[in-house]
């Protein structure tokens, strides 16, 4: 196995000469670093992360921990935050378990971010977190945590929907989905505040899956009359139930206006573009790297940290022009 010290002979230059040019200190001339960065390359050198941390105390890898990845809304956060991560010379580990959040450990991660999920449907995992000594942070959290976090106003974001949606005299204004109680809660107070019309017919239950936002309005009861609009629960069943509206011969906006949870670019490309609200996930990766590090580096970091959401108008939503 080559190493620093075969580099630095063929170099021509000290040990630390290497190491510093390796870990792209600017402390070494240009020229030389990338001199000595094509005989590493030409050499197969391989950095030995146990080394790096047994030098320095650190290896400079950011664990992310997520529950799952085929919602687009969590793989394009992976990119967004592998892409922050990399632009502070931090490289990032991704596990969809948490049982593989030790297993990161124990490759001495400086840092572990968790989805919020993870730690909501494995309560005991935080008990082990603050046991072990890596800096460990939770983002999107509707809950106090005991560990630092990073959250998402949902609330505001349902609300500005609803909002959005009344100014353009929508008054019979539906949900699609149930599984996160915080945005059905937020949903009903701002009917209420609104002076809105609140019915149990204007919810439609959906798993959070496009297949449940499909069957959700694809089936609904066809003796309830639709509401005039529609916010999704998130981007996989606002896209199901705008499948569904179209194939039950709805034109959206025209008849049925919709608004979607999740700031994703894909929302701008569906059949009909969607109108969106939730936090910018370019912001939310900037946020958790800065964090992380921060907790990494001791800099004072808050124990919560809040990201407001965006509203995005698009062709999705226009005036009502139901009576009734």
């Amino acid at each position: 196995m080559v190493t620093i010290k075969d580099i630095a002979e063929l170099a021509g230059v000290s040990y630390s000469t290497v190491s510093k040019a390796l870990n792209d200190s600017p402390l070494v001339k240009s020229e030389t670093k990338q001199r000595i960065l094509e005989i590493a390359k030409s050499q197969g050198y391989q950095r030995n992360l146990l080394a790096r941390h047994l030098v320095s105390g650190r290896t400079r890898l950011i664990g992310l921990v997520l529950s799952d990845v085929s919602n687009p809304t969590f793989s394009t956060l992976a990119k967004y935050l592998h892409r922050s991560l990399s632009d502070r010379q931090y490289r990032m580990i991704l596990a969809i378990s948490a049982d593989e959040a030790e297993l990161l450990t124990q490759l001495r991660v400086d840092g572990l971010i968790f989805w919020g999920e993870v730690i909501r449907t494995h309560p005991l995992l935080l008990d082990e977190v603050r046991s072990w000594s890596t800096h460990a942070l939770v983002l999107g959290a509707d809950d106090k945590m005991s560990i630092p976090s990073i959250q998402f106003d949902r609330r505001a974001g349902i609300s500005e929907a609803v909002q959005y949606l009344q100014s353009f005299g929508h008054r019979r204004i539906g949900f699609v989905g149930n599984s996160q109680e915080i945005k059905l809660r937020a949903f009903m107070e701002a009917l209420s505040r609104l002076g809105l019309e609140v019915s149990p017919d204007f919810l439609f239950p959906a798993e959070p899956t496009f297949e449940g936002g499909y069957r959700a309005l694809r089936y609904a009861r066809p003796d309830k009359p639709l509401p005039t609009a529609f916010i999704g629960f998130n981007n996989l069943v606002t896209k199901g139930a705008l499948r569904a509206l179209l194939e039950l011969g709805y034109h959206v906006p025209a008849d049925v206006s919709l608004v979607g949870y999740d700031n994703l670019p894909d929302m701008q490309f569906a059949e009909v573009p969607i109108t969106t609200v939730g936090p910018m996930l370019e912001e939310v990766a900037d946020v958790a790297a800065d964090a992380i590090i921060g907790l990494i580096e001791d800099r004072d970091t808050p124990p919560v940290e809040i990201v407001a959401p965006v509203l995005i108008p698009r062709a999705s939503v226009m005036e009502c022009k139901s009576t009734s």
